[in-house]
């Protein structure tokens, strides 16, 4: 009787140690490669906010799987628009909220009706919300460190160049375009072909005269580089033949001269794919040290510091294998700290 005790309570023990668990980490299966169907509409919240006195938007739909979509937030009177992108399936635990800011320019105005529009990668569904309307917009925020709205056609920018680049500097309406802040705004412009140098012109911006003082550093409220963000509207021809190079050249041995061959340059460079104006944002943490060899790739200190940055610089490049003209235009250029402009 005592064995077959034993015997039974070794099985039970056995089968308790064999039992699968039934967590299972990330999505299940069905969530990404079931049938993909339209469970609720896309719904706004709010049908007449007032983003003056901080009224916020929340869109919401319900998917029947996981896929990457984007929501565009559309301005029908001034062609404003707010960029929302992800997967979720869905919004009732992460929700897509719009406080009236842009991500391309111009602003939403004040009582101007406004649609969203929700398309997706891996299907050819287009979703649109109820049209509402903006009853106050928001007001646009102000910024930490203002570098240059280029609004000074008299300011000597340090601009340079190869070849017969040009520059068209502190235009108004250059080839019909609107500036996205003010009246004027900076465009670096060149011709190339499929076979010449990827650099077209640069421009660069002291902190002398970004601040209009004989400071050669930028002043910045943190030496944090997760808690300071550029911010600039960059113009984009929609032709996908341009990249900017955004450059932060750092006087390491703070002797009032920046000096490429042994001191760091840190950047950020994007493609510029896209056509009008559109706000772009990054922390001094996303920047890289320069891969150019004798401009900037070697930091004596070895981190970046932000007390030691003595210029902006920006820098036109080609995209490979196009040719032609080669542009792209800059407005309203800030430090922010804590989070990214949100005009």
């Amino acid at each position: 009787m005592k064995n077959i005790l034993y015997i039974a309570l070794f099985t039970l023990i056995a089968i308790s140690s064999c039992k699968k668990e039934t967590a299972i980490e990330g999505p299940e299966l069905v969530d990404i490669f079931g049938e993909f169907k339209v469970l609720e509409p896309l719904r706004a919240s709010n049908k007449t906010p007032d983003f003056s006195v901080g009224n916020t938007v929340v869109y919401s739909t319900k998917l029947s799987i996981r896929t990457t979509w984007t929501i565009e937030v559309i301005g029908l009177n001034s062609g404003a628009r707010k960029v929302f992108t992800g997967n979720d399936k869905d919004f009732s635990a992460n929700q897509i909220t719009w406080n009236g800011s842009i991500t391309f320019a111009p602003f939403f105005r004040r009582n101007e009706p406004v649609v969203a529009r929700m398309t997706f990668e891996d299907y050819p569904d287009t979703l649109y919300s109820d049209t509402i309307t903006v009853i106050g917009a928001r007001p646009t925020p102000t910024v930490d460190i203002l570098i240059d709205d280029f609004e000074s056609p008299q300011r000597a920018y340090n601009t340079f160049t190869e070849g017969q680049q040009s520059f068209n500097s502190t235009s108004v309406n250059f080839s019909g375009t609107s500036p996205a802040e003010k009246t004027r705004f900076f465009v670096m412009a060149g011709n190339h072909g499929p076979t010449a140098s990827l650099f077209i012109c640069g421009m660069a911006l002291s902190a002398k005269i970004s601040q209009g003082t004989n400071d050669n550093y930028f002043k910045f409220a943190t030496d944090n580089p997760k808690k300071v963000f550029f911010n600039a509207y960059v113009y984009g021809w929609g032709d996908n033949k341009s990249e900017l190079s955004v450059e932060f050249q750092e006087d390491d041995n703070l002797d009032g001269i920046y000096q490429p061959a042994e001191e760091g340059t840190y950047n950020y460079r994007m493609k510029i794919d896209w056509l009008g104006w559109k706000l772009v944002s990054f922390s001094y943490d996303d920047t890289k040290i320069s891969t150019s060899g004798g401009f900037g790739n070697t930091d004596r200190n070895g981190k970046k510091e932000l007390d030691r940055i003595s210029n902006v610089q920006f820098l036109l490049l080609a995209q490979p294998g196009t040719s032609g003209v080669t542009r792209v235009g800059l407005d309203f250029a800030s430090f922010t700290y804590f989070t990214p402009f949100q005009p």
